[in-house]
């Protein structure tokens, strides 16, 4: 892999993080696969109920390529890496709400 090219060691435990994780360059991505990340951090929806085909379309990349970002940010699978996007959703949701 180019040394430009860095993957997380292990996978964030937020969206917040992994977002803090890129903006501090502490991963970097191939062109494609950069592509996916820009779009899913503007859209977190696309990973937290998408398909891989239906992401994949979104951002006008192939399955193999959403796949690797997946890896390149530290997890197994699409469905370990939907917990920090589907968190965010639900945390977007209740905030500003009032507390009961």
């Amino acid at each position: 892999m180019p040394q430009h090219i860095r993957n997380l060691g292990s996978p964030p435990t937020s969206f917040e993080e992994l977002k803090r994780a890129i903006a501090c360059r502490n991963v970097t991505f191939p062109l494609r696969v950069e592509n996916v990340a820009k779009r899913v951090l503007a859209k977190p929806e696309l990973i937290a109920f998408g398909s891989t085909t239906a992401i994949a379309s979104d951002c006008g990349v192939s399955v193999s390529t959403v796949m690797r970002f997946v890896a390149h940010i530290g997890f197994h699978d699409i469905a370990e890496a939907r917990t920090i996007f589907r968190s965010e959703l639900c945390r977007r949701q209740n905030f500003g709400k009032p507390n009961p």
